[in-house]
Parts: structure tokens; C-alpha cells; sequence
């Protein structure tokens, strides 16, 4: 029997950029080999009805056969999503604009997903992860939600894949604006300390 791995949650920009085994464009070759690494490592790949429906309409051929053989290897975690009302409300009221709010409302359904999985999102949009990293201070749940982004080497997400996928601290969505704040205070507290 296979040990299972983490439930990730991936965003359809992977799996539409996801290119095949010929592909050259490292946004391509990247998802495809963050696919791959799912597989290799057993991870489960959770899907809700609103993943699936936008994954259908976007998905490259890679990915097609990528997800009937997750099917195949029951390396998918079908979760039905009930709509989390009172975290749509918050994203409502702390959005600082329309389009960080139409943004993050687009993506709800992964951190929805998320949360009740094991709080994972693959993804390669950044705009999104800074928009609910804007808001976790009052909605704190997203501060635990790992947000990894395959397009970006220097995150390694192809060994931390291959490593278990833990939770690490640099990729919780909490963990770089707490750093900034803890930065700041202590760049306050040295500047009072030398007056």
C-alpha cells in the first residue's frame, strides 16, 4: 500500500501551464515537474466542484493524463466545499480595493479548500498571495495556509514536494509579513535605544 502524502490544492494557472514532456518554456517545464513531484511523493490532489470546473476549461493535455492517473493511483481527495460565508464577508469589508477584492474572491474556493485540507496551495499567482497576506492580520486562519509558487527556483518546491510538503514557516502566508513587522520593531527599538 502506498503511504499517502499531503492534500494540495492546486490552482488551475499550474495546471494550464503545465506543458508536456517536449516543453522548453520554464513556466511550462516548472509545472510540469511540480505535477510530476505530486505523483512521485503520492501527495493527493484535492478537488471541490468549483476546482474542477475551472481545471476542465483550462487544463493542458499534461495535465489531463496527469489527473487520470491520480484517479488511477486514488491520489485525489474529492471535498465538497460548503462556501464559507463568514470568510467572504471578512475579504469583502478588508479588501483596500475592488480589484484586490475581485481577486481574492476569484481564488476564495482554494483557501476554502485549503483550510479544510491540509491548508496547501500550489500556485503561481503572486498578486493573489499578497492580497491575503493584506488581510490575515484580522483573518487569522489564513496565516497558517502554506502558499508555495512553482515558477520561483529559489523556492524549491519540487524537493519540498519530494521531502513531505511540511508545513515549513517561510511558506505560510503569516510568515513574511510577521517577519517585516518584527523587522521594523526592531529597527524602532535600535533607533530609540541610540537617541
Amino acid at each position: 500500500m502506498t503511504k499517502r502524502g499531503k492534500r494540495l490544492v492546486v490552482d488551475t494557472d499550474v495546471v494550464s501551464s503545465a506543458g508536456g514532456e517536449n516543453a522548453t518554456e520554464i513556466r511550462s517545464t516548472n509545472c510540469r515537474d511540480v505535477l510530476k513531484a505530486i505523483l512521485s511523493a503520492s501527495h493527493v490532489v484535492v478537488i471541490s466542484k468549483d476546482i474542477i470546473e475551472e481545471w476542465k476549461k483550462h487544463q493542458s493535455l499534461f495535465a489531463k493524463t496527469w489527473l487520470r492517473t491520480m484517479f488511477a493511483r486514488r491520489l485525489v481527495y474529492n471535498l465538497n466545499t460548503p462556501i464559507n460565508e463568514e470568510l467572504r464577508l471578512k475579504i469583502e469589508a478588508l479588501a483596500i480595493n475592488d480589484k484586490r477584492r475581485v481577486a481574492m474572491l476569484k481564488d476564495i474556493h482554494l483557501i476554502e479548500a485549503a483550510l479544510l485540507a491540509d491548508k496547501i496551495v500550489i500556485s503561481i499567482d503572486g498578486a493573489a498571495k499578497g492580497y491575503f497576506q493584506e488581510v490575515m492580520q484580522e483573518i487569522v486562519g489564513l496565516k497558517q495556509i502554506a502558499w508555495a509558487k512553482p515558477c520561483i527556483d529559489e523556492e524549491g518546491v519540487i524537493d519540498w514536494l519530494a521531502n513531505g510538503a511540511g508545513l515549513e514557516e517561510k511558506r505560510l502566508l503569516g510568515y513574511e509579513v510577521e517577519a517585516k513587522a518584527k523587522k521594523l520593531a526592531y529597527q524602532k527599538d535600535r533607533r530609540i535605544y541610540n537617541e
